[in-house]
């Protein structure tokens, strides 16, 4: 599913975010990402959706060569993936049925296919009846899951996630870690970036620890530490 050969990141200012990091996810993984702040872990992810580019290596999503790819393909690159970031970045002024169809109608989907794909999953997240309301009416949380929802809403084959629960309180997060714990086991590839100790000690998944832009530990039902 991604594989990544000898990847390095430096910024302009001379920054090295990343060093030489190999790393094979296959289909169907979840997949936490831990380590201080300023370790890499953003970057990590930026390049995942070529938001960003490698200063050297390979990164393949699919079989596909995403740094040699043409800017002209990263939107058909995107449309197999989900983003769910901890700033929500919800359209205030469109009502939660609308966020989570947005994409879907820019890429030009019927109305009647739109509908019945955001009741589908605005069912899952548990928000079907606040369909209706706009994001300033919702919780934190309430807010997350209909990012969660906008970012699935596509099938996607992998989805990224960068502190998802950063802003929510423990009992919210563990509600929200269980929905992308219901969400990987139809399929779906995730991979997040967390600092969130107890909930990646309590799941027990893959855990990959970058420190100083270099992965020192890569271990299956996996803890936090990474000293």
């Amino acid at each position: 599913m991604i594989k990544i050969q000898n990847v390095t990141k430096i910024y302009p200012n001379g920054v090295r975010a990343l060093s030489n990091i190999s790393l094979n996810v296959e289909a169907g993984d979840f997949l936490f990402l831990v380590g201080p702040s300023g370790a890499g872990k953003s970057t990590f992810l930026k390049l995942l959706f070529r938001e960003d580019m490698p200063t050297e290596g390979k990164i393949f999503i699919d079989g596909k060569d995403i740094v040699s790819m043409a800017d002209s393909r990263i939107p058909f690159l995107r449309r197999n993936m989900g983003i769910v970031l901890q700033d929500f970045q919800l359209l205030k002024r469109r009502t939660v049925a609308e966020n989570v169809g947005f994409g879907l109608r820019v890429l030009g989907t019927s109305e009647d296919k739109i509908n019945v794909r955001v009741q589908e999953v605005l069912e899952l997240v548990g928000l079907s009846h606040k369909r209706r309301m706009f994001p300033d009416e919702l919780s934190g949380g309430e807010q997350q899951r209909v990012c969660i929802a906008r970012a699935i809403v596509n099938n996607p084959l992998i989805l990224i996630t960068d502190e998802p629960t950063g802003n929510l309180d423990p009992m919210i997060s563990l509600e929200i870690m269980q929905l992308f714990m219901e969400i990987n086991g139809k399929g779906t590839t995730i991979i997040m970036a967390t600092h969130n100790h107890y909930l990646v000690n309590k799941l027990r998944k893959r855990v990959v620890a970058l420190v100083e832009g270099r992965i020192v530990k890569d271990e299956a039902n996996g803890t936090y530490a990474y000293e």
